[in-house]
Parts: C-alpha cells; structure tokens; sequence
C-alpha cells in the first residue's frame, strides 16, 4: 500500500491527509494498479470478510507513508512528527444491497446501502478510551471503550490486583474522545419488488468524526459501513439473547448531485437508453405517455397531461426560482381520482403518496423529537422525503394544518424552530394533491375555495387546477362502460359553446393551426384504436432520463407567444374583473412549457410547445369559471367568493359603511353584525359571509367575536 501511494502521489494530498486525519481510497483506482494486484490480491474479499482489520492496514499503510515524508523533510531539523490515527474512507465499495436483504450472514462484514435519512440524532462527544485510577493504589490505565460500551477495568495492573472501586480521569491525556451521531436510513422501496402492506425497512447508522453533521433529514445517501450488533439491554451488557442491528459508517455519500437524484440506479444501461430512443422516434411521445398513465382510468387526458408535466417539471435556473410545478385536482367521488396519484407516484423515480386524513402537518414536513440521553433530533416528513421528487397527496380537503405546505410549495425548504432547534431542511418537491368538495358534490355556483373550504394563498400556489365532475352523458356512459370491459382510455365530455367559444377566444389565432385538431381529440384513443402502452418502470426510467439530461430553453418564437398570451390575460383582468394575473402566472407557463419540451427530449420549447400548454391552461381555466349553464364568469375569482355571494359582499360593505358613519366606530360583534344583516334584508348564512369578507379584507378580526370593519 505504502508504495501504491508513492505512485499515485497525484490522488492522495499527503498535507491534507495529515490536516483532515483521514483520506479516501477509490477501489477502481487500486483495481488499475496491477502491482497491488499482484501483491494484495484479496484486498476487495479482505474488507468484505474482515472490514477492520483491512482498514486497520490501509490507514497505518499511509501513517507509515506520512513518518517517511515527514522524516526525510524534516532530516536537517531535529523535529517529531506525531500523527493522529489516520482513517480510510473506501470509495466505491459494491454492490450496493437493500436494507431488507441483510442477513445474519453479514454481521461482522462491509457492506454498502443506499436510502433516504429519516432520522437525524444531535451530535455528541463519544470516548473510545477512558483513563482510570485505582482507588487503593493510585494507578492509571487506559481502557478502549469498543462500540461505545462503557467498559471498566477488570483488574488494577498493579501490584493491588483491585477489581473494583476505579476512578474515570475524564481529563487525563489517556483519555480519547471523538464527534459521534446516529441517524435512521430507510430503504427506498419505490421500484423494487416488496410485500403489500409491509413496512419500508430502515436501520440506525453511527457517524463518526468528519462525518457527523454532513447529512440532513430527507438526504438520499449511500453508506458504506461494518454491520453489527448490541445489545438490547440498558446497561449495555452482551447477557440478552435479543441484539439490536446498526452499521457503523466508514464512508457516507450525497446522492444530491447524483443523476439529480431522479435515477435510483444511478446509470442507464444500454437498453434503458435503446427503449428511450424508440419512445423519442415515436410520433407522439406525449400521446403515448398520457395514454401509459394509468390506463385503467377512462378518459380525463387533459388531467392526465397536466400530471405529467408536474412529474417532468420545469428548468430552475437560479437557485432562487422554484422548477415544481404544482397541479390540483378536485372532483367527485368515484371519478378515479385516488387512481391517477397512485400511478403518478409509482411512475415518478422519487414519489410518496400519503392520505390528507392521516397526515398531519409535521407528518408533512419536520418533527422534532427529545430523545432521553440524545437530545433533540429531527425527524423528515413525506416532503422532505420526497426532495427533489413527488408527493401524492390524497384527500387534500381533509388534511389538517395546511400552513405546513405554503413554505413548501413556494420556498422550498421547511424552516423549524422547536426545543432549541433552529435550522431550515430543503424540500425541493412537486405536490400532486386530489380533494373532494366540502359538500360532497362540487358546486359551479361557488369558487374552488369555498368548494374545499381552502385558504386562497395555498391554492394560489397549485400552476394547473382541475375540476372533475360525474355528469350524465349517454355518448359518454357508453364509451365508459366499454372502457371498464376492455380497459381503454377515451376521452371526457365534450364543451359546452360558451366553453369553445373561450377556446376560441383570447389569442385563438395563436392557437389554433390549419385543419389541426384540438389537444384533447390528439391526445384521445379513438373507438377501437390498440396502442402498445409503456410499462411503468420503463415511463419511470424515461421521466428520470429527461430531468438529468434535457434542459430545454425557449425559441425567440415560443416566448413571443408566451408574452403574447400574458398581456392578452392581462388585459382581460382590467377589463372583464377576472382572476389577478401576476407575475406568478407567467413564471408558471415557462415552467410548463419546458416541462412540455422535456416530454419530447428536445433541448428547445417551441411554438408547438407553447400551445399545447396554452390548450392545457385553458381548459383547467374552463374548469373553475364556467358555470353548470356552460356560462363562463370570470368574475368569479379564485380567492374569493362566487357572482351571488359577491353581490351581498358588496351590499353588506355598504350596510356596514353607513352604521359605521351613525355610530362613529368600526368595530362590531358578531351580534351586531347579524342585527346588521337582518336590517339590510341580506338573506345569506352569518358565518360564511363573515368568514368570506374576512378573507376578502373587509373585516379584519380583533379579538372574540369582534371585527373590525375596514372602509376603503
């Protein structure tokens, strides 16, 4: 090894090894050198079989190393050099195993996993050797505490032979200390092949020194690591037949930067890369990926292709500008729905799926947890877990602390501040979320926020959101029921005219091409049509593909048409008292314009780019301002209420204008502003108009049961 060092002096920094104490061994590099081989040619079985010993060798290999330079430098100076222990860290160590695969046959052996952190413990002060005197003859001896079980001497080495009464000597020079931390790695089921309604295996890693403090909840990692054992009992003794499994770390790598942490295989083999290039040469990869997410689901591809945009998500060009995007679907119950996340969450490389009713907000994001003898430690939730990934969040309507998400969605990081812990945990991750209406059925005379009974900031949040409703419709039941006998994907209800007339509408010239038929009628199997549909893993595959290796930008042409369509929204909002446009929603349509280019693997949003995104936009526009007449009414905002609820905002604003003038104050109790609306013949339920002017801003809630009015 000394001589192996010698001759790859350029790999191994001799002054930074003897700064850092530890240096890192690539396997690939030693497997190259042929003179190793030859002279060590166990060495990969040696680390496997006998972890410690190897890497007992292979650090003073490079002690011995460090003494010579030192010496032959230092030859002219009556100098010593004294090194601490050097530590070797095996890079490239393989193949990497599962957690659930480890068997008792591993104990004692090198292995290497990979997963998502769980669990981060704080840092503490371990000691590996403890001093102790002799309490009859004042002697001192040093004991190794090995795995950091607390040991004390058997016998005085004196001439006493005491076997008890020893004094610890925490400042004693014999006395050696090191940076200790536990965290909880959790395999990552997601594509592998595990028991229904089993649990994800997880197991505890020790950090050491360098390595404590370099990883955080929610890090995909790869551990390279000596499986043991300890006890389960208290005290720490080897007396219990039941023995606890941990690894003890040598080596912890990020997969941050790793295939931006959408390949799990972390390399495409060359008929993952032969399959890509077929679904690239076919002559509609978007169709054929719309129509391969969930099959089994009739109908609803504009939903579907709005998914999938989420799932290949955006360009982040600065660290500062998110690339999520976003996408809400609300509907009625049965629709399928629960389905379609399901099959997002199988087909996205990186993507969890929870339930809103059994979710709670630190579920969601971090939990702080006081561990006896620990401290603090943190705890990832699902958007963390799922960084740089998806998360699939059903039931949305019925989760409790929605606050947790806005940080999320926007920021992307979670910020804590509990029992003295005060750090932020990036969470760089896509939110799918289905909700069903507050009523049960979704009702066209309210907005989205009243339909949920959602705050307007969270929903302003989602880039697409979609409205599904089980409508009646004999030419629709009928290709319904012959989807549910041969499991083909048709297509939804038709538009009403005021609906196509939208379409039509607001930059229609830009939208529509000679003799080209809409998105929806491209997107759509016809009657009878048989398409070879894409496996999962293999859309898996190509999703994780198009997010490490394309990058589109967009043609002069496609953000013409972009800034076209933004100043055309614009000028709708002044003139028809539409929904706000801000620059929220042009940031969104970049994001899915080069989540549509992705599809396609081209490195260039087009035009034709730009209006299939435009198409998408406009239909989950369709969705939230047309009413059950096919009537579109833009005046209907999102974050706010619907045309018969705006109309007694605004009469009840007046009723309370004028008693404010009569009585000279602003402030008003609930009893008040009841007697209030009874006076101004407003026929509504108290609570919601109040709840609704609340968001609004016209009242602004002062203590219990008052609110305050405010005049404009």
């Amino acid at each position: 090894m000394q001589r192996h060092y010698r001759d790859f002096a350029d790999l191994y920094d001799l002054t930074q090894v003897v700064n850092n104490c530890w240096f890192e061994l690539k396997l690939d590099v030693c497997d190259n050198d042929n003179q190793l081989r030859t002279q060590w040619s166990t060495l990969r079985q040696d680390l496997t079989d006998n972890p410690e010993h190897a890497l007992a060798c292979i650090g003073l290999a490079m002690h011995h190393t460090l003494m010579n330079e030192q010496s032959c430098s230092n030859s002219q100076r009556d100098t010593k050099l004294c090194l601490q222990t050097i530590r070797p860290r095996i890079v490239g160590f393989g193949p990497e195993v599962s957690i659930g695969s480890i068997k008792v046959s591993s104990f004692g052996k090198l292995v290497s996993v990979r997963g998502t952190i769980i669990r981060a413990g704080a840092s503490q002060i371990m000691n590996t050797w403890c001093a102790f005197r002799c309490a009859q003859c004042r002697s001192e001896q040093a004991v190794q505490q090995k795995d950091g079980m607390y040991t004390t001497p058997t016998a005085c080495h004196s001439g006493c032979k005491a076997r008890s009464h020893f004094v610890l000597l925490q400042q004693s020079v014999f006395t050696r200390m090191e940076a200790y931390q536990t965290i909880r790695l959790q395999e990552t089921t997601h594509g592998s092949r595990t028991v229904a309604g089993s649990a994800a295996k997880n197991i505890e890693i020790e950090l050491t020194h360098e390595m404590v403090d370099s990883v955080c909840p929610g890090d995909d990692v790869t551990v390279t690591g000596i499986l043991k054992a300890r006890s389960l009992e208290p005290d720490g003794t080897a007396r219990a037949s039941l023995f606890k499994a941990y690894m003890q770390a040598v080596y912890v790598r990020s997969n941050k930067n790793v295939l931006a942490n959408w390949n799990r295989l972390a390399e495409f083999t060359e008929l993952d890369m032969e399959a890509i290039r077929m679904i690239k040469a076919e002559p509609s990869p978007f169709r054929l990926l719309v129509q391969s997410l969930c099959p089994s689901i009739y109908g609803h591809e504009i939903v579907k292709a709005g998914l999938l945009l989420g799932l290949f998500g955006g360009q982040a060009n600065t660290a500062r500008t998110r690339a999520e995007i976003h996408v809400l679907v609300v509907g009625d119950p049965g629709i399928g729905k629960s389905q379609i996340l399901q099959s997002c969450a199988n087909v996205s490389p990186r993507g969890i799926f929870v339930c809103g009713t059994n979710s709670s907000n630190v579920g969601l994001t971090v939990t702080v947890r006081m561990e006896k003898g620990v401290g603090a430690s943190l705890e990832a939730g699902a958007l963390v877990l799922a960084d740089q990934g998806v998360c699939c969040i059903d039931e949305f309507d019925k989760m409790s602390g929605h606050h947790g998400l806005l940080e999320v969605m926007e920021q992307r990081s979670v910020s804590v501040a509990k029992a003295g812990v005060i750090c932020t945990v990036p969470a760089r991750t896509t939110v799918l979320a289905a909700a069903n209406p507050a009523g049960g059925h979704y009702n066209k005379a309210k907005t989205v926020s009243e339909n949920l009974k959602l705050h307007p900031a969270l929903l302003s949040r989602f880039d697409l959101v979609f409205i599904l409703l089980d409508r009646s419709n004999e030419r629709t039941d009928n290709l319904l029921t012959a989807h549910i006998q041969k499991v083909h994907g048709l297509s939804r209800t038709s538009s009403t005219p005021a609906a196509q007339a939208f379409l039509e509408a607001s930059g229609s010239s830009t939208l529509d091409e000679e003799f080209e038929p809409p998105l929806e009628e491209r997107l759509r199997l016809a009657p009878g049509e048989k398409l070879d549909l894409l496996p999962a893993e293999l859309v898996q595959k190509y999703i994780g593909y198009a997010r490490k290796n394309v990058q589109p930008k967009l043609t002069a042409k496609a953000a013409e048409e972009l800034r076209d369509f933004f100043v055309e929204l614009r000028r709708s909002h002044h003139e028809m008292d539409m929904i706000p446009v801000t620059t929220r929603q042009l940031e969104g349509l970049i994001r899915l314009t080069q989540a549509r280019a992705k599809i396609d693997l081209s490195p260039e949003a087009t035009v034709a780019h730009v209006r299939d995104v435009l198409a998408i936009l406009r239909q989950s526009m369709l969705d939230v301002f047309s009413t059950d007449d096919g009537d579109l009414q833009f005046t209907r905002l999102t974050n706010g209420s619907g045309t018969s609820k705006t109309s007694m905002v605004r009469k009840f604003a007046r009723v309370l204008a004028s008693r404010s003038a009569v009585t000279g104050t602003t402030l008003f109790t609930v009893a008040e502003l009841k007697q209030a609306m009874a006076a101004g013949g407003i026929a509504a339920n108290c609570n919601e108009l109040i709840d609704t002017m609340n968001i609004q801003g016209f009242l602004l809630k002062k203590g219990r049961d008052c609110y305050k009015f405010i005049i404009d």
